[in-house]
């Protein structure tokens, strides 16, 4: 169980995190098969996009590889193993696309050729069902057993020492993009998590970072 009178971890900024991978990485193969062959600048801008979001996911589940499950894997019973096995074994699976997603991503920024643009869409294509998966799989099974097991203290951790694998200029687009569709509560449990001196500049920053951002990446 969670420490004694430690207050309880809180897991809901986690369905806000998974709304945007969700919601990024399914516009993607749309966005790539969009860019005409050999438009290098196009291709260059694109590909830059899919590494941001492949470099995120990396470190989203590297944070909770380190932090998350081997706490709820010490302190639950037999079926919390079982859970943080299945957890444990989805990484990799979406780990393994991911990076065949950076070697196609490499290839196409090389070439600019519709050839290799077409094989990172398929890519892309081929990651989303497992890693939509596994974002309903963690939903499901792993948040309450979150909320049950580790502290509030714990739950931010998990997300600092993520966040503390970003560079500091990536920062403000990933706040962008994570408060986009996040509810009041949800950016409640961001601000407790991060501290409310960088929540009040993230939450004013983040937006206009993302969406010069957007207009940089989704222009024709």
């Amino acid at each position: 169980m969670a420490k004694q009178n430690a207050r309880p971890a809180d897991s809901r900024d986690m369905y806000a995190v998974h709304t945007m991978f969700r919601r990024e990485f399914r516009a993607l193969p749309a966005l790539i098969r969009g860019v005409a062959a050999h438009d290098r600048a196009r291709t260059q801008i694109v590909a830059d996009h899919v590494a941001l979001l492949v470099e995120l996911l990396h470190v989203h589940h590297r944070s909770e590889d380190d932090h998350c499950w081997p706490k709820l894997a010490s302190r639950g019973p037999e079926d919390v193993a079982a859970i943080v096995d299945l957890m444990q074994s989805q990484h990799k699976v979406v780990d393994a696309a991911l990076q065949d997603t950076e070697v196609q991503a490499s290839r196409w920024r090389d070439s600019a050729t519709a050839e290799d643009r077409d094989m990172l869409a398929g890519a892309i294509d081929r990651l989303l069902p497992p890693l939509c998966e596994h974002l309903d799989a963690e939903e499901e099974k792993m948040l309450p057993l979150i909320d049950r097991y580790l502290t509030a203290d714990e739950w931010a951790e998990v997300g600092s020492k993520g966040l503390g694998n970003i560079s500091a200029g990536k920062v403000p687009v990933l706040f962008g993009m994570l408060l986009q569709d996040a509810s009041t509560e949800q950016r409640a449990l961001f601000k407790e998590a991060v501290g409310a001196p960088a929540f009040a500049v993230m939450s004013k920053v983040g937006p206009i970072a993302v969406k010069r951002y957007r207009n940089t990446v989704f222009s024709p």
